[in-house]
């Protein structure tokens, strides 16, 4: 039976966000191809997310206009082109509102659909949305600002705002602060904070994934980056209420190699996204390096969910190059098998899909790759953007390429 084509999108600071498609039977060279580009996401686009039909993303500032700094949420309507040969999937704006904050780096939608988080890393903010049957984004019911609170410094820098497995809590990792808040979500109308959990100076505590055990208990591994390390607690739900929650740490791994202790905070290394397989067997970790002119790179990790070895849940099993520099985000594909694996490489500015072995959780061969370098950033009208052929990396990025990719490049891929 032959493969059919998958789709993705992707947050491009330099242009919006672009719809690629993914026809595994093609070269790697040729199987992946911008088939739609999306220019009303606002001022560099930092994430995605989706629920059903609907696609939400925030930026960065700009809200409303140039010469403000506020970002922005938006929610989007999948609208099937039925024209297109390549089962492209255009977004309508159904609306937009203020994040908030400046630097909306990261939303997300609760399981059942109603409500959105906003993280805002430069304002310190955190923002809460209802959302209506149709999708579409309310008035914000709570913004919790970390610069008036008097729970912390001005500067929390909160770097996601993720929602666990059960749906009722919201897990905040605070980056400045090392530590991690947790919300209890009831509705969009009752959120408090009921706990924080303290990490080690200096993590840069930055995100968090799940792997759900039963009803009553889930692992959460933490990422940071200023330690470059994976610590895992254990979730255990005791009842129903907003203080049933117990959190307790069990490890704590590098990112860059087995049996390494959490790396100083020299910034030569930053880890950034955090992922779990859906058969909770894997976990994986992207590193991206400051000095080396090679790949950055995947670091996988082996699960054992025997409660009786909680002390050593994760093992590190090796790395594996990104093909590409600073990999800040990656997303394992939505079948259930997670066959494939997108990398999106802010500094080179490119996409790379990777084959995964479902046995042994090593990335397999390179499957696609494409350049998202524009060659005039920030157009306005699709019709205008046209892309750079080259999606080679020669040596070492020039400070300008960096800067370029800092301020240009992909933030974050989503699969279809």
């Amino acid at each position: 039976m032959g493969q059919t084509t998958l789709g993705l999108y992707v947050a491009l600071q330099s242009t919006g966000i672009l719809e690629i498609s993914f026809d595994p039977r093609k070269s790697a060279n040729e199987s992946l191809s911008v088939i739609g580009i999306n220019t009303d996401a606002g001022f560099m686009p930092g994430w995605l997310t989706s629920f059903d039909d609907k696609i939400y993303s925030i930026s960065r500032t700009s809200y409303p206009g140039s010469d403000t700094q506020s970002g922005e949420v938006f929610a989007f309507q999948k609208v099937p082109v039925t024209a297109s040969a390549t089962g492209g999937t255009g977004l309508t704006l159904l609306n937009q509102a203020s994040s908030n904050g400046k630097g909306g780096v990261h939303c997300e939608v609760s399981p059942d659909g109603k409500i959105l988080a906003a993280a805002n890393i430069s304002a310190s903010t955190l923002s809460i949305y209802p959302l209506s049957e149709s999708g579409t984004i309310g008035k914000p019911t709570h913004i919790f600002d970390y610069n008036t609170s008097d729970s912390g410094p001005k500067e929390a820098h909160p770097h996601q705002a993720a929602f666990d497995p059960s749906g009722r809590f919201l897990i905040v990792p605070l980056r400045t602060m090392d530590c991690v808040d947790i919300y209890s979500i009831e509705c969009s109308q009752q959120v408090e904070k009921v706990q924080r959990i303290p990490v080690p100076s200096p993590a840069g505590a930055r995100h968090a994934a799940f792997n759900p055990i039963s009803s009553s208990q889930a692992y959460m591994y933490l990422v940071s980056e200023k330690d470059n390390s994976i610590r895992v607690y254990v979730l255990y739900y005791k009842g129903t209420g907003p203080q049933d929650l117990t959190v307790k740490f069990k490890q704590t791994l590098s990112t860059l190699g087995k049996n390494l202790p959490p790396t100083a905070d020299e910034h030569k290394d930053l880890a950034a996204e955090i992922a779990v397989s859906n058969d909770g067997k894997f976990v994986y970790a992207s590193n991206r390096n400051l000095t080396r002119a090679d790949d950055d790179t995947l670091a996988i990790y082996s699960v054992d969910s025997d409660p009786a070895h909680d002390g050593h849940h994760l093992t590190y099993v090796g790395s594996q190059k990104v093909h590409g520099k600073h990999p800040r985000m990656f997303a394992l594909s939505n079948d259930k098998e997670n066959k494939w694996v997108a990398v999106s490489n802010q500094l080179s500015q490119d996409i790379v899909v990777f084959e995964r072995d479902t046995v042994t959780g090593f990335l397999k061969d390179v499957r696609g790759k494409i350049s998202v370098k524009v060659n005039v950033p920030h157009q306005t009208t699709p019709d205008k953007v046209t892309f750079a052929k080259d999606i080679s990396i020669e040596g070492k990025l020039s400070r300008e390429e960096r800067a370029k990719g800092r301020a240009e490049g992909p933030m974050c891929v989503l699969w279809k």
